[in-house]
C-alpha cells in the first residue's frame, strides 16, 4: 500500500469517526468550495515527505499492540510521537 492510499485509509477513518451531523457539514463544506478555495487551502496544508523504516515483523507486532492499548489505529502515530519526544531530549 503506498503513502497516498495509506493517507487517504487514515483520513477516511478520521471521517468515519465524526458524528452523521459532522459529517454532512464537513462534506457541504467541501462541496461549496470555490476552486481558489480549494487551491489556497492545499497550498496551506501540511508537507510531509514519504519516508519508509523497514521494522522486523515482530516488532511491528508489538508496536501495533502498544497502540491498540493506547486508542491510537495505527502504530505509526505512536512511533512517531516516540521519536519526536527522544529528538527533543537529544537536542537540550
Amino acid at each position: 500500500m503506498g503513502i497516498e492510499a495509506k493517507e487517504e485509509k487514515a483520513m477516511k477513518k478520521k471521517f468515519a469517526k465524526l458524528s452523521k451531523r459532522e459529517q454532512e457539514k464537513v462534506e457541504t463544506e467541501y462541496h461549496r468550495m470555490r476552486p481558489d478555495d480549494f487551491d489556497e487551502a492545499m497550498s496551506a496544508a501540511t508537507k510531509h515527505t514519504p519516508n519508509t523504516v523497514r521494522l522486523p515483523n515482530q516488532l511491528v507486532k508489538k508496536l501495533k499492540s502498544v497502540a491498540k492499548r493506547a486508542g491510537e489505529p495505527e502504530y505509526q502515530t505512536i512511533v512517531k510521537t516516540w521519536i519526536e519526544e527522544r529528538l527533543k531530549q537529544e537536542v537540550r
